[in-house]
């Protein structure tokens, strides 16, 4: 099994090999019958709703393939489908079981261990795919993080915070990314809601851009390049989606993609983990109504959320906190990367994000 950072010499980016992702469910399924893992994911939501053909194809595989569906949604039972829980956030109602539960990852892109030292493999350099890959797995199945209350979806981001601490502290950590997909088309491979956590033992090429663009900006013009944007965002009140007393959320002016919005403390920091509890569930709100928004406004589409935010350790020995911010970034999935982009690198957006903030605005 291949598991490993190769670097491009010439852009010097990054690509992890993880060919142990190959065999998560979904992917065996969708090998098995010869079609899209996206045709193949409903056989992982709830008995009920999963046609008879499905379920037939998924009882003729199991027991070849050890993989234990075609009954219930392997998360409604973490433990008893064999998945490691490292701890259990129990309910506030009695008929809530469990609120969530934290779990290594059965299928990780990275494996737990010490990296070693970078090789060179002819003028290639190559890493170790060393770190840590964990589930928060949500106890609700019916349940997407727009139908969460602020104080839930502040909950959860406290739970973020807890990971967080715990991966910085290992040692082969560099970065710690924090992530949720929904939806076939975001990457999920299954129906039932769950965010991902995984430190690795590089630093990510998109982040180590923001980094260093940053850094570049302060040093050019003694300002934090993040505090700029949001100040001329709250200035021009086009493109804010949603705002509080310590947060906002709007649609940025260089959007990446159709709809993408993004959520800024407005007390700039450069560390997520640093975020006082008591404001979570104000962002939890902030973040809710967004979800909310997109949900309203493109229903069913799928989405990524990630948070960036600071290395684990200092670049070039400088304070992240005088020149970065962390944030969330929230992109719906309503595009696909053709030709053009791949081959000149330029994004083409096909939605004004003026538009985009005033459509979400309307919904809300």
């Amino acid at each position: 099994m291949l598991n490993e950072f190769r670097q491009d010499l010439v852009s010097g980016e990054w690509v992890l090999f993880a060919t142990g992702r190959a065999k998560r469910p979904a992917a065996r399924l969708a090998e098995a019958f010869g079609v899209a893992q996206a045709e193949i994911a409903p056989v992982f939501d709830k008995p009920g709703q999963v046609t008879e053909g499905i379920r037939q194809k998924a009882e003729d595989v199991k027991d070849k393939g050890n993989i234990g569906i075609g009954t219930a949604c392997p998360f409604e039972d973490p433990e008893g489908h064999g998945n490691e829980v490292l701890k259990t956030y129990p309910g506030e109602t009695n008929s809530e079981t469990w609120f969530a539960k934290v779990a290594k990852n059965k299928f990780p892109a990275v494996i737990e261990g010490e990296a070693g030292p970078r090789q060179a493999v002819g003028p290639f350099s190559v890493t170790e795919g060393r770190g840590l890959h964990e589930l928060v797995i949500y106890g609700d199945h019916d349940r997407q993080l727009h139908e969460y209350s602020a104080v839930e979806l502040g909950r959860v981001f406290g739970i973020y915070q807890e990971r967080y601490r715990a991966m910085a502290g290992y040692s082969t950590s560099k970065y710690v990314l924090i992530f949720h997909n929904k939806g076939t088309s975001a990457g999920a491979s299954l129906v039932h809601p769950h965010s991902q956590i995984i430190s690795i033992p590089i630093l990510p090429p998109d982040v180590k851009r923001s980094i260093f663009g940053a850094q570049r900006f302060y040093s050019e013009h003694g300002q934090r390049v993040y505090d700029l944007m949001i100040d001329w965002e709250i200035k021009e009140a086009r493109r804010i989606v949603y705002q509080t007393e310590n947060f906002i959320a709007f649609c940025p002016f260089v959007s990446k993609t159709p709809y993408e919005v993004r959520i800024f403390s407005k007390t700039s920091h450069s560390h997520f983990e640093h975020c006082p509890i008591e404001l979570l569930p104000e962002l939890g709100e902030v973040v809710g109504k967004v979800l909310t928004a997109v949900d309203r406004t493109l229903p069913g589409a799928d989405f990524n959320f990630f948070i960036h935010t600071a290395p684990v350790e200092k670049v070039n020995d400088a304070d992240p906190h005088q020149y970065y911010s962390w944030h969330i970034e929230i992109l719906p999935k309503l595009s696909l990367t053709g030709g053009f982009e791949l081959g000149s690198g330029v994004t083409v957006n096909i939605i004004d994000p003026d538009q985009a903030a005033e459509e979400f605005r309307h919904a809300l």
